[in-house]
């Protein structure tokens, strides 16, 4: 009755409405509308009120022409808005439990985040008293922007239209993880732009934080500068940690959040999570996320040590970097705190071997690597136990890229870049660059140096990328056997295709196809927006293009010399890489139905 009082208000005008309401209400109803068109009233006032010193302390703080008293006023003005906002938003800790979480996590976050960089503002604005000629200017408007940013966003949200808007959003699984993904992205951007993060906080550029917020989350590994002297340890733990939300998944990491404490998780959540996780039945997602993560910390502890022992007497902070490289190669990211990556140990074969074999188990995926951990090892586990058809066929492919791969990389540049190795360190070197092309981006040899037809051999190796359910990018290795396992039916004149004598199902044969399709779209699109906003060499933009777009990392060029818009669009690159044609397509598609009738079948050309 409130609301419905409120909005005749608003269409009839307070007099007439009044008028009306003496007629033809009691006088207890009269007095209550009385009431709420007052309180109404003074709520508008308050917000407008807020909102006006709000931007006139944005003005304040971005304009040149008002003198350094004005902009401490600034700093006044928007101390005496957060502690408004401080008592308004009280409530959303006071009754967490009993408000939707749209309503209590996101104008939490947005009030953390301005009081976060509200503070940030005001130790670069004392600072400047005491160092003036280094004052980051840059710096303050950056955190001036994202301040006012979430504070207006915090009052935007109170409007009838946007929370209506919120509380109706119904997502679909494909569209939930995108958005998961774009909010880690963004948190992680932020906090990568604190002075606390880099090494010189005078060179902070929100679009580098946004690029390698995003570089981390979709685990593809480029950079616009070394991460080891870019970033203090405290970034570098935050990349690190990002590295390991992204590549598990959000959604996973969520799902956890409800099984740990033993609740019940809302059907449709699991539901959209065995879509995700491809599992048989709704009940064993509990068991599935439980194998995920018991799989990637034993793997990753396990890659830690024995780098840690590899890498003791080399490096100080020998620890953290054993955890670091681990992380990052299990979850095919292929960052490095080295400047060079890797290339000072391509003649030491237990780090090259121990990162390859990181690297390979996280591509290969969760189900392949649950099929393999059930094996009755010493007399122990299920007797009855078989390799699955999707293990099979996701072994056999990999295996046969990576020896393709080694064999290609070899015999291209042991005359190239391989010469000056022994030959033992030539083979390792080039089966540690072919298993990494595909997913990693790790590389113990300068890629720059490689010949165009190396090039074109690892860009190939890229497209197909690693495993489905794994940490790794690309169209997936089935994607491209189920595609061959076609070309073969169609060249022997052959309806159905079939692997390892079995018949592949229609619809996985249309996911394949469809799969393959989107990929080759989105990239040659994306491609031809990087190339219209960038000038250098073409073979240069296009491997770092298919680099992003597959989440692999490696790099020919200096990704740091492309310009602000070309580094957007390459984070858009990566964005849509690491969603995956067929999620994107999922959600930009509507939901679709089976006609009840068929059209009569005709042929075309084809060729």
């Amino acid at each position: 009755m409130k609301g419905a009082s409120t909005d005749s208000m608003k269409r009839e005008g307070w007099v007439r409405f009044l008028l009306s309401a003496a007629r033809e209400s009691r006088p207890a109803t009269f007095v209550r509308q009385v009431f709420d068109l007052t309180a109404s009233s003074i709520r508008e006032i308050k917000v407008a009120s807020l909102s006006g010193i709000l931007l006139l302390s944005f003005l304040f703080d971005f304009s040149i022409w008002f003198p350094i008293f004005f902009k401490a006023a600034a700093l006044l003005l928007q101390a005496g808005g957060l502690i408004k906002l401080t008592f308004e938003e009280r409530y959303l800790l006071l009754r967490f439990r009993h408000l939707s979480w749209r309503k209590r996590l996101v104008p939490v976050a947005l009030f953390l985040i301005a009081l976060l960089f509200y503070f940030e503002k005001g130790i670069l604005f004392f600072q400047r008293w005491d160092q003036p000629d280094i004052f980051p200017i840059h710096t303050y408007r950056l955190y001036s922007m994202i301040f006012f940013g979430a504070a207006f966003s915090i009052y935007a949200m109170r409007l009838k239209t946007i929370a209506t808007f919120l509380d109706r959003l119904h997502l679909k699984p494909a569209q939930t993880l995108a958005l998961s993904f774009a909010l880690l992205i963004f948190a992680g951007a932020l906090i990568l732009s604190l002075p606390q993060m880099v090494a010189d906080p005078s060179q902070i550029s929100f679009i580098d934080a946004l690029f390698t917020a995003t570089s981390a989350t979709t685990v593809t590994g480029l950079a616009v500068a070394p991460i080891s002297e870019y970033y203090r340890t405290a970034g570098q733990w935050v990349i690190l940690l990002l590295i390991q939300l992204g590549g598990l998944g959000i959604m996973t990491f969520g799902a956890l959040i409800f099984f740990l404490p033993r609740r019940r998780m809302p059907l449709h959540e699991e539901i959209a999570l065995q879509g995700v996780l491809e599992v048989e039945s709704i009940g064993s997602v509990r068991r599935e996320i439980g194998s995920i993560f018991v799989i990637t910390l034993t793997i990753e502890a396990f890659g830690a040590l024995l780098l840690w022992t590899l890498l003791e007497d080399a490096t100080p902070n020998a620890l953290f970097q054993a955890i670091f490289h681990s992380v990052s190669a299990f979850c095919n990211a292929g960052f490095s705190l080295f400047p060079a990556n890797l290339e000072g140990y391509v003649d030491r074969p237990g780090v090259s071997l121990t990162i390859i074999g990181l690297v390979i188990l996280g591509g290969l995926g969760f189900p392949v690597l649950h099929n393999l951990g059930n094996y009755p090892l010493f007399g122990r586990g299920p007797t009855s136990w078989r390799l699955t058809f999707h293990s099979k066929m996701v072994l056999a492919i990999s295996a046969g890229l990576l020896v393709a791969g080694t064999l290609g990389i070899y015999f291209l540049e042991y005359r190239g870049a391989l010469a000056p190795l022994p030959w033992y360190h030539q083979w390792i070197a080039a089966f540690f660059q072919s298993a990494t092309a595909r997913t990693a981006g790790f590389n113990t040899l300068n890629i720059a140096r490689f010949s165009d037809a190396s090039l074109f051999l690892i860009i190939l190796l890229m497209w197909i990328g690693g495993s489905p359910i794994s940490t790794a990018g690309g169209i997936k290795t089935t994607t491209f056997g189920v595609m061959l396992a076609t070309l073969r039916s169609l060249l022997r004149g052959r309806e159905e295709i079939e692997i390892f004598h079995r018949r592949l199902a229609p619809q996985a044969v249309q996911k394949a196809l469809s799969v393959g399709f989107i990929s080759s779209a989105l990239l040659a699109l994306l491609l031809l927006a990087l190339l219209a906003v960038e000038e250098g060499d073409f073979k240069v933009i296009l491997f770092e293009a298919v680099s992003a777009f597959n989440t692999v990392g490696l790099s020919i060029g200096n990704t740091g010399a492309f310009s602000p818009l070309g580094k957007a669009i390459l984070i858009l690159i990566m964005f849509i890489g690491r969603l995956g044609p067929l999620t994107i397509a999922y959600t930009l598609a509507e939901r679709t139905s089976r006609g009840i009738y068929h059209y009569p079948e005709e042929r075309v050309i084809v060729g």
